[in-house]
């Protein structure tokens, strides 16, 4: 009963969003053409994300890219490497275990290998800090810092709407993009990537009062600013964007809250950014139907899943009836062609995922993530059979 008021409460606030924003469904409609071979039941992206391997894991992880990715059907590898690079325009940056340049390429080596498309990821807002550290780049650039009085070990309460989670770079400072620029680009040219995962998630950090250039600033401005700066230097890398969905959620209006949607007025940031982002709406949960939401919108989105296996296949299935009822007619492919697929995330040690993978691990959420993970790719491979003809 919890989740069915639920559901109803944010389908009903997604009507409330559309008629605030103006958009109507013609209007939608005309945002562009159906693709003439749209296949309802081929998922175009099909993705995992890892965290970055400890260096004696490298050879383990390519050799699980080759193996085991291209028989599930994974064709998107997402690896979270943060400052765990030995960055060669900023070696300050270099975060303890960061991979060589070559350990980095051996990777792409092998998920080219195998047609996978490989997508750096980096967070490039908040998680500047852990609950006790700060990070490599506001540790060596303070001045960076949104909120230089509000430090770890500040503390760390679970699901606090204002207390300390995590640090926030200023998007207002000066000098912030003559770093950030020059690691992202040096990321896209060592792997050769089309695409960047720019983070963006669980910013609760953002406009803080004490901030000279963005106290008192409307947030939603501040996060669509920063989000557009981001886009537009990649565009001109000729690369695509990839974000986190939750600073663009009403979590007043959705019930979703400070976690997986935002209560400082992101939200509204949805209608002042570019529509040729990919939205990872990360959901872990439940499934709330917010992919549909984004697609509404004209974004293209992934619904993404963690550790229960029944979260990733209600996901899959939103995604799977949307695309396959959508083929009526000419709108609804339109927005069925925007939920692009699935993303399977895990955010713990990818040694122990892999090594979990191939025999049950004793550590509960190594068992859970795979267990999810190959549940979801088996009825995705399921789904992908040839469809039957009378």
């Amino acid at each position: 009963m919890y989740l069915r008021k639920r559901t109803f409460l944010f389908c009903y606030g997604v009507l409330i969003l559309l008629n605030i924003s103006g958009m109507s469904l013609l209007s939608i409609s005309a945002m562009a053409q159906p693709d003439s071979s749209f296949t309802w039941n081929k998922l175009p992206v099909k993705a995992l994300l890892l965290s970055c391997p400890e260096p004696q894991d490298v050879p383990l992880l390519c050799q699980f890219i080759r193996e085991a990715l291209p028989k599930e059907g994974v064709n998107t590898l997402c690896l979270r490497i943060e400052y765990q690079y030995k960055f060669e325009s900023h070696p300050e940056l270099a975060d303890v275990n960061a991979l060589s340049k070559q350990q980095l390429q051996s990777i792409v080596a092998a998920c080219k290998e195998v047609h996978i498309r490989f997508i750096p990821t980096m967070n490039l807002l908040a998680h500047q800090s852990d609950r006790t550290n700060i990070g490599p780049l506001l540790k060596h650039y303070p001045q960076f810092d949104e909120s230089p009085d509000y430090n770890p070990p500040v503390p760390w309460k679970d699901g606090g709407m204002f207390d300390f989670y995590s640090k926030s770079l200023c998007p207002l400072h000066p000098d912030l993009f003559k770093i950030l620029f020059p690691i992202m680009d040096e990321l896209i040219d060592v792997c050769g990537a089309d695409a960047l995962h720019v983070g963006l998630d669980e910013v609760w950090i953002l406009g803080y009062d004490k901030c000279p250039r963005c106290g008192g600033r409307d947030r939603a401005e501040l996060f669509a600013g920063y989000v557009n700066q981001l886009h537009d230097h990649l565009k001109q890398q000729h690369c695509e964007m990839w974000m986190w969905s939750d600073r663009l959620i009403d979590g007043k209006t959705t019930n979703l809250l400070a976690w997986q949607a935002s209560m400082n007025d992101t939200y509204r940031a949805i209608d002042l950014i570019p529509k040729d982002i990919m939205i990872c709406d990360w959901k872990y949960e439940d499934a709330p139907p917010t992919p549909a939401y984004f697609a509404i919108k004209g974004f293209n989105v992934l619904a993404s899943s963690c550790s229960k296996p029944d979260v990733a296949l209600a996901q899959l299935d939103q995604i799977r009836l949307a695309r396959k009822n959508g083929t009526r007619e000419a709108f609804s492919i339109t927005l069925a062609e925007r939920m692009k697929g699935v993303f399977s995330t895990m955010w713990f040690n990818t040694g122990d995922f892999i090594r979990g993978y191939y025999k049950a691990s004793d550590k509960k959420n190594v068992n859970d993530n795979v267990a999810t993970f190959k549940k979801l790719f088996a009825a995705i491979r399921e789904d992908e059979q040839p469809i039957k003809t009378k």
